[in-house]
């Protein structure tokens, strides 16, 4: 069984990231005046915002969930992307608006994120005890795919938080060294995510992350159609980082219809 105050954590951390999607997916253009620190351009606002609505939905398939060993792979991708987001925040902290409720709303949470988590984590794992190994199930060519993808993803994303001056190179347009910080905390989460969906090998247990990650894939190609504009990277360079996304919807919606077929079987 899943205690009671991670529960509550889900649901709360899934509504925070709904409305943190709304704010920068919808608003991307209009985070001057509607969130912590002033986002340009607005590609880079809707790359986050959709990165917030796919942890709503992983957070939110959590939240009803009453199964430790269905919500565990959950966890280390959100205290990883909170950990890197707060350094970001603790480097960076003349860029945010701290004279707007926004601004203190946004350091506040981030600084209880990471030791709430800690202690439900410790509190699940003496109620919940051992978990027990995956099902299994992952097909092969699923398993590469999830491995280069955590691959590509770790390295680009650690690249861009440790090296924020090489974002130039590295991504499809201009990013600030703030901005890059924050892209490459959710990037090294993504890719956290894929190393525990190989860890887990378990079609079950993994539907929220399946669903989570077709979620992302879908909502980073509209991100990037919608704010076309904003790309300054040349046609090889934009291509190859629509192919990285497009995998991620492949990947995330074979788990779904894998999961559905051995449900059947």
């Amino acid at each position: 069984m899943v205690i009671r105050g991670l529960r509550w954590f889900f649901v709360v951390a899934a509504a925070l990231a709904l409305v943190a999607g709304v704010l920068l997916f919808v608003l991307a253009s209009e985070t001057d005046r509607f969130f912590s620190w002033t986002i340009e351009p607005p590609a880079t606002a809707a790359f986050l915002g959709a990165a917030y609505w796919a942890a709503c939905v992983l957070l939110a398939w959590a939240a009803r969930q009453r199964s430790w060993a269905r919500v565990r792979s959950a966890l280390p991708p959100v205290f990883v992307i909170a950990v890197l987001l707060l350094v970001a925040t603790l480097i960076r902290l003349d860029k945010f608006d701290l004279d707007s409720v926004f601004g203190w709303f946004w350091l506040v949470v981030y600084v209880a994120v990471a030791p709430l988590l800690v202690v439900l984590v410790v509190r699940q794992h003496r109620a919940a005890g051992p978990v027990p190994p995956g099902a299994g199930g992952l097909a092969l060519g699923a398993r590469a795919l999830l491995v280069a993808q955590a691959a590509v993803m770790l390295a680009l994303g650690g690249a861009l938080f440790v090296a924020p001056e090489s974002a130039d190179a590295l991504w499809p347009w201009t990013l600030t060294p703030l901005t890059a910080e924050a892209i490459g905390a959710f990037l090294v989460g993504f890719g956290v995510a894929a190393v525990g969906a190989l860890w887990e090998d378990d079609l079950d247990r993994l539907q929220g992350s399946a669903l989570a990650y077709t979620t992302l894939g879908v909502l980073e190609l509209a991100a990037v159609a919608i704010h076309s504009d904003d790309l300054t990277a040349s046609g090889l360079g934009t291509a190859l980082y629509v192919v990285l996304w497009a995998s991620v919807v492949a990947a995330g919606a074979y788990g779904l219809i894998a999961r559905r077929a051995a449900s059947r079987s």
